[in-house]
């Protein structure tokens, strides 16, 4: 009894030094920057390994950057989260898009991934064919070593099933060895690899499908809401991680990108399209803050789009974590960037005041980005002009290049 007694206090012993320890800063965290109370509503850049962060301000992040180039180590997709959960916690939030396969923190091809998310777009495909009475197809994804059996698979199409497929994905998983350098060897590794994690993802739809159309979008939800938690830990996902979502892509990025819970190339019912829309983003919002990416001020029709998704996954009454909208004008061709349409944010303020929401947990977040290089003169006019607004500022710069052009 008196030995058993002993290894309790020294187990209770144990967690509480190991509670304490983890809420010990970092050495990155202790050299890391507070930024001036007046520039607390900027959003700047982190991207790579920082070494030095502003530890009350959101960031935005970027995925090619984040991640790194090519490793050839199976270990690498896990130490690619580990990286980033740690940038997350050293500052007040962190904006991450996870929203397509080849749009979120794990590569399909480049690293062993540690928490591939399943495509929303994939659930949107199951509800349909639910609601359609049509059998779902798994995804094939033969034992790993298995050369001969991803080599019989002839096609991606028969590859995935009943989901959106990959022609890179498939092309890489299906090669045999002979004839490969290392290089190409791993990512056919990963490849493989990640292919079995889809299709483990995809088999959840498939076992809700009796059930019908809603238990397919509510199994999909739960899946893609549970791979956020696994890849940024549940605590980061809380209080630091923002999932951005591409809700309203533009033609290029439902085409070659896969983007968003609509797919090209097929006609989906609307109905089905609301269901896997209001169940993927209202699971995900109970886990942590949410945003949704983007709406053109100048176009009405996304304005009310804008309206009907909070509409559905913040009404009266509810509580919970916030969903920034993030609004601007239209797409530069060519780029990423959009044109300013700030003079239009009275307009959706009045609609928003005007819609039956929970307005205390919608932020707005106006596009562009503001340039810093070469317009550092013009900063602190706009960081005045925000602040005056109650809105978050975008700011295209670094954690460096934006502190040596604060004031004291």
């Amino acid at each position: 009894m008196r030995q058993h007694l002993s290894m309790r206090r020294s187990l209770f012993a144990l967690a509480i030094f190991a509670t304490f320890a983890l809420a010990l800063p970092t050495d990155a965290q202790r050299r890391d920057w507070v930024a001036p109370e007046r520039y607390t509503h900027l959003v700047p850049r982190a991207g790579g390994t920082p070494a030095r962060l502003f530890s009350n301000l959101r960031y935005e992040s970027n995925n090619r950057s984040m991640r790194g180039d090519f490793d050839p180590r199976a270990e690498s997709g896990c130490d690619n989260a580990r990286r980033q959960r740690a940038i997350a916690a050293r500052i007040r939030g962190l904006f991450v898009l996870r929203d397509a396969l080849f749009s979120q923190q794990d590569h399909p091809v480049e690293h062993q991934a540690c928490a591939l998310m399943m495509p929303a777009n994939w659930v949107t495909a199951a509800v349909a064919d639910t609601m359609a009475g049509t059998t779902l197809r798994p995804v094939r994804a033969p034992a790993m070593t298995d050369d001969a059996a991803w080599a019989a698979i002839g096609s991606a199409a028969a590859m995935f099933g009943s989901f959106q497929s990959s022609d890179r994905l498939y092309e890489t998983a299906s090669r045999g060895p002979s004839g490969l350098d290392a290089r190409e060897r791993a990512e056919t590794r990963n490849a493989r690899h990640n292919v079995r994690a889809l299709a483990a993802e995809a088999r959840h739809l498939i076992e809700a499908a009796p059930r019908g159309a809603r238990a397919v979008a509510d199994a999909g939800a739960e899946r893609i809401a549970a791979s956020d938690r696994a890849y940024f830990t549940e605590a980061l996902r809380r209080e630091h991680v923002i999932t951005l979502s591409v809700e309203n892509p533009n033609e290029h990025e439902r085409r070659d990108e896969n983007k968003g819970f609509a797919i090209w190339g097929r006609e989906v019912p609307a109905a089905a399209l609301r269901l896997t829309r209001d169940c993927v983003l209202t699971r995900r919002l109970r886990d942590g803050p949410l945003a949704l990416e983007r709406y053109d001020l100048t176009v009405p029709a996304q304005r009310r789009r804008v309206i009907d998704v909070l509409e559905a996954i913040v009404p009266p009454g509810s509580t919970g974590h916030p969903v920034w909208i993030w609004v601007g004008g239209g797409i530069i061709e060519g780029t990423e960037r959009v044109n300013d349409a700030s003079h239009l944010l009275p307009t959706l303020n009045r609609e928003l005041a005007a819609a039956a929401i929970a307005h205390e947990r919608v932020i707005v977040f106006n596009r562009p980005s503001f340039r810093l290089r070469g317009h550092a003169d013009e900063l602190e006019p706009t960081v005045d002009r925000f602040r005056t607004l109650g809105l978050p500022l975008s700011v295209n710069a670094s954690s460096g290049a934006l502190h040596r052009v604060f004031r004291p």
